[in-house]
This record gives structure tokens, sequence and C-alpha cells, in this order.
């Protein structure tokens, strides 16, 4: 897989890893719990798997997941359907749909 650059927004994310950043490698290290708030589910949208995904191809965060195969994409789906919107569902699964 070739490394791509971080645009400068998203890198002053990693850098004072911020609540995007956190939530992109919680994703990447399925270190999550969405029951982790009191008040609300917490659940992975589009913008945290896209984000997750950047990290990965830049090559900061390998994770445990590779979100560039699908096999690996849909077990983590699998194994943690309650972690994800379906905003987040489609995004994971994008690229590798027609």
């Amino acid at each position: 897989m070739a490394k791509q650059f971080l645009k400068p927004a998203l890198m002053v994310a990693v850098l004072t890893h911020d609540q995007d950043y956190q939530r992109a490698v919680g994703l990447l290290n399925e270190d999550w719990n969405p029951d982790d708030q009191p008040i609300y589910r917490d659940v992975f949208e589009a913008r945290d798997v896209i984000f997750a995904r950047q990290l990965q191809q830049s090559g900061l965060v390998p994770g445990k997941v590779d979100l560039g195969d699908y096999q690996s994409a849909n077990h983590l789906l699998v194994r943690h359907p309650q972690w994800f919107s379906a905003g987040s569902r489609q995004a994971l699964l994008a690229p590798f749909t027609d």
C-alpha cells in the first residue's frame, strides 16, 4: 500500500491527539466501548472511518484491522456491529463496491 500524506488540518488532529484522532485510533485498534458515555450510545460515524483509513494509509497508525482489506473490514463489522452507524458501515465498505 502506498503511503499518503495527511492534510494540515488532519496533522493538527494527530499532533494534539484530539477527539477525532482518538476515535480513529480506537477503531483501528478495536478499542472502543459505545456505551462508555452515560447519556447516549457513542457509535462510529463515516468521518471516523475516513480518518482512520487516512491514518492507516499514511502509515501513522497501522492498527489491528487493515481497512484496505475487505475481509478484515468485514470481520470488524461482524465482530462489533454495535459500534457502527449506517453511514460508517457504508464508508467502511465503500472502497470494495463497484
